[in-house]
């Protein structure tokens, strides 16, 4: 979840240098590697930031050294504007010349993905704690030693990636930085649940979800989190209550099949057989043959990112895909931060290439407007890229949806038959009762009449008695 956000550094630059400064250092043809490096500082202090990209990457290649101050600042600026994405590219190697935070953080993002966890940890432990990226850095090694089975350890570093991500909001300019700063800190309040709930402490975990507010940027996902606490403490008639907010209008990005196989499971739960059949039949009558067609899709598409690209972008111009079920993913995935993230970065680039366009012309000018160019077209293929996996999870989460209510499916067809043979079947017909339902002091009972408000949402709670 970490790496939903870019590292965003605020720099401080003399206001004297700019796009003439540079154009003077600029030579014609090839330029020596301490022009590249004059031309790259003169140009992010101007506030070109994505058309230097190609050169910076070029110049970190060809660098055998460890990149100067003034060279390291220019590099965090750019990280700030263009994110990260750019630079995952780079050979490990390369990376491990810097000694930028952010490239670091670049470097072991790239170690988790291959599995390679105790390095990545040994690579974050290289920043320090005054870093401005330290709050993303605290969040990468919480999850890591999770991942090592390193509880308390990964707990300690979630708290700690809450407070300094806390007291760095206090420290930044940008709505967006802060904005940035608060989500991380919301994901590793939900690290801390995480954890508590991995080692079954669920009450504790059922608690610490409670500290994310409904207004947070992750609470959404998080609620479905909720509703498997409420489960495992066998408050049956909560986690229906949280299930059923994501039937709110305000929640129809949210593409979650799992949330059908949590409802199917918890009404078998109750014994309330006759509501999990009629979740099963409704799950397979809606997703079956969309399931089916967004296989095909996949299958046909490989890995033709362009094509994502161009399926996204028509989805944000409001034009329906020929796939119904692929129109329910992209608004699910345009809706992600990575998502908007590289979609904010998309637009800045394409923002600075039009700048550059009315500029006059120059040997500088074309080169930067042809970096641009490059820029623009890596993140068209990162963003398709990103839109595929993002279909790729949802129909995993699709088939494993599948599975589960197969299982429901013939237990319920069991039960139903095992109750045949019973003579004390007969139940009451009254569906629900306020006397069914926990809820301690600072909870109040309130009838639902079928409309939604934002206040209530997440704090439905159902009224069925068990019947088992």
């Amino acid at each position: 979840m970490f790496s939903r956000f870019c590292l965003m550094i605020l720099i401080s630059f003399p206001v004297f240098a700019s796009y003439e400064g540079a154009e003077k250092n600029y030579g014609r043809g090839s330029i020596s590697l301490s022009g590249y490096r004059r031309t790259i500082i003169e140009l992010v202090k101007g506030g070109h930031y994505f058309s230097v990209v190609p050169w910076m990457k070029d110049y970190l290649v060809k660098n055998n050294s460890s990149l100067d101050g003034e060279l390291e600042d220019a590099l965090d600026r750019i990280l700030t504007m263009t994110g990260v994405k750019p630079f995952e590219s780079l050979p490990e190697e390369v990376l491990r010349h810097s000694r930028s935070g952010n490239i670091r953080y670049i470097l072991a993002k790239r170690l988790m993905k291959r599995g390679r966890l105790e390095e990545a940890l040994k690579e974050l432990s290289t920043i320090k704690q005054d870093h401005s990226a330290y709050p993303f850095v605290a969040n990468m090694k919480a999850t890591l030693n999770s991942h090592l089975q390193n509880e308390k350890l990964s707990e300690s570093q979630f708290r700690e990636c809450v407070s300094s991500s806390q007291s760095r909001m206090s420290k930044v300019d940008l709505q967006a930085q802060r904005e940035q700063l608060g989500n991380n800190r919301d994901y590793c309040l939900a690290g801390i649940a995480r954890v508590q709930f991995a080692r079954k402490d669920y009450q504790q975990a059922e608690i610490n979800y409670l500290d994310i507010d409904k207004d947070s940027f992750v609470w959404p996902e998080i609620l479905f989190e909720e509703a498997w606490t409420s489960y495992y403490v066998k408050n049956y008639n909560r986690t229906l209550g949280k299930l059923v907010s994501y039937k709110a209008p305000v929640f129809d990005f949210i593409f979650k099949p799992e949330v059908e196989v949590l409802k199917a499971l918890t009404y078998m739960k109750m014994c309330l057989y006759d509501d999990a059949k009629k979740t099963v039949d409704d799950f397979y009558t809606d997703l079956l043959n969309p399931s089916r067609e967004l296989r095909s899709f996949l299958m046909s598409s490989g890995k033709n990112y362009r094509r994502y690209y161009d399926m996204m972008a028509a989805h944000e111009e409001g034009k329906n895909s020929d796939l119904p079920i692929a129109d329910s993913v992209l608004k699910s995935v345009s809706k992600d931060g990575a998502y908007l993230e590289l979609k904010s970065a998309l637009t800045g680039a394409i923002g600075e290439y039009n700048t550059l366009r009315k500029k006059t012309n120059s040997s500088l000018r074309s080169n930067l407007i042809k970096n641009v160019q490059t820029l623009l077209d890596e993140y068209r293929t990162i963003i398709g890229a990103y839109v595929r996996a993002g279909m790729v999870g949802k129909y995993s989460e699709l088939y494993s949806a599948f599975q589960g209510m197969s299982y429901i499916k013939l237990e319920v067809l069991a039960q139903r038959k095992e109750q045949l043979y019973k003579t004390d079947t007969q139940t009451s017909k009254k569906r629900g009762d306020v006397k069914y339902i926990e809820r301690n002091d600072k909870q109040y009972f309130w009838n639902f009449n079928g409309e939604f408000w934002a206040d209530e949402l997440g704090d439905y709670v159902f009224a069925l008695r068990s019947e088992c």
